[in-house]
């Protein structure tokens, strides 16, 4: 059986591969729907447009809630049964989709398949938390945002072949699900615990790694507030794109084919910055998060500014390396806030609700300064967006010092 180091000792292969085919799941609600709403909108004339909405958002707006529901309930004696229970249940919706044939049954779906991922979600990244430690933590949490979102590119290109077959086939990518729950006996606690090697027992001739060193925060639940206010602004400004590109791609003469490349390349780089996150870390050190604001606002410019094929494409990879570099910092500094490795699905449910509220809120906040400002231009939120990240990035050089602007770099322990 082959192990790998898990920070403090190693832990078996498969363990890992278990943990992280959990990921698999966690940006896939929405993605079989938002291709294929044309087509849906033909096959169901009589639905409005807010049933239609509702197809891509009741999912992320029930994800929100039920990420709270399984940190409370997600201790380290129940994870496995919350974790199956919502493997369970998103791959229901997905075979359920499967014979949809109402709009109806499709809204309610959606409401099924956001329970199944609301629950699935902080488990994802709260066990690799619990069972790795120092820089092999900050390493695996960039695999997992890797993972999720090289996922995706994957999924889009099925979704987009299969729906040329029937847009019931399109539901097939709910079907991945099928993957953790497989792999679930080689997460489990007890299998965990049984193959778990000491530092001294992997190496004789290595001395034990030490506990993981704790900071005590005085007020954690404000610090971890200051995570998620970051996280937010972020996540937000970011995904701008994936609600504006189309139109202003249309306004500006390029074809939808057009939009779908441009928009997957933001998972490419999203998926590169979390695999390629350790020897970020190493050469950017205490200055990564500035680094990510500055690559992002410069693709946020690039795609308010220019308005060429090949601009789009530039804009929206800088997006997503910065934001799959970030991303993992974050989930880093979560763990870290947390007064134990045990508590850190707990903490992740907090930090994790933040992400889905800021794709929700991009629309209303473009909206709010489009009428203070009165304006309504195709390049407004991308402008608004990098202006954002500017203020961001001054707020952050004023609280360097402040843990949320710290970062663990490779030679930290």
């Amino acid at each position: 059986m082959k192990y790998v180091s898990n920070g403090r000792g190693s832990l078996p292969l498969i363990t890992l591969i278990a943990l992280l085919s959990v990921s698999l799941t966690v940006n896939l609600p929405g993605l079989a729907v938002s291709p294929i709403l044309g087509k849906l909108a033909d096959l169901f004339p009589h639905a409005s447009q807010l049933e239609l909405q509702l197809l891509t958002l009741l999912p992320n707006l029930v994800i929100i809630p039920m990420i709270l529901v399984s940190g409370k309930i997600s201790s380290v004696k129940y994870q496995t049964g919350v974790l199956a229970a919502g493997m369970g249940i998103f791959l229901l919706a997905g075979v359920l989709y499967l014979f949809a044939d109402s709009m109806p049954m499709l809204i309610g779906l959606g409401a099924l398949l956001g329970i199944g991922c609301g629950l699935i979600v902080p488990i994802a990244a709260g066990q690799l938390g619990e069972w790795f430690y120092g820089n092999q933590k900050v390493k695996v949490l960039g695999f997992k945002s890797g993972t999720s979102n090289g996922i995706v590119i994957l999924a889009t290109i099925f979704v987009g072949w299969a729906a040329d077959i029937s847009w019931h086939t399109s539901f097939c990518v709910y079907l991945v699900p099928i993957i953790p729950l497989l792999l679930l006996p080689f997460m489990t606690n007890t299998y965990i615990r049984k193959h778990l090697r000491p530092a001294a027992e992997t190496d004789s001739t290595h001395t034990p790694a030490p506990t993981e060193p704790r900071r005590q925060f005085a007020r954690p639940i404000v610090t971890l507030c200051g995570v998620i206010g970051l996280y937010i602004a972020l996540t937000a400004t970011s995904m701008v794109f994936t609600y504006y590109l189309p139109f202003t791609m249309k306004h500006y003469g390029l074809t939808s084919s057009q939009v779908g490349v441009a928009t997957a390349m933001f998972y490419v780089t999203a998926m590169i910055g979390g695999f390629s996150l350790t020897p970020y870390l190493r050469i950017a050190g205490r200055t990564a998060l500035y680094v990510c604001i500055i690559i992002m606002s410069a693709g946020l410019l690039c795609l308010g500014f220019f308005h060429t094929m090949t601009a789009y494409v530039i804009g929206v990879l800088l997006i997503g390396l910065g934001y799959g570099l970030f991303q993992p910092i974050i989930y880093d500094k979560t763990t870290r806030i947390a007064p134990d490795n045990a508590l850190s699905t707990k903490y992740f449910s907090y930090t994790l609700a933040g992400n889905y509220i800021a794709v929700s809120i991009v629309p209303l906040m473009v909206e709010l300064f489009q009428r203070i400002l009165d304006n309504h231009t195709p390049d407004f939120p991308y402008y608004l967006s990098a202006a954002i990240l500017g203020i961001v990035f001054i707020v952050g050089l004023i609280m360097h010092r402040s843990f949320v602007w710290t970062t663990r770099t490779g030679s930290d322990s």
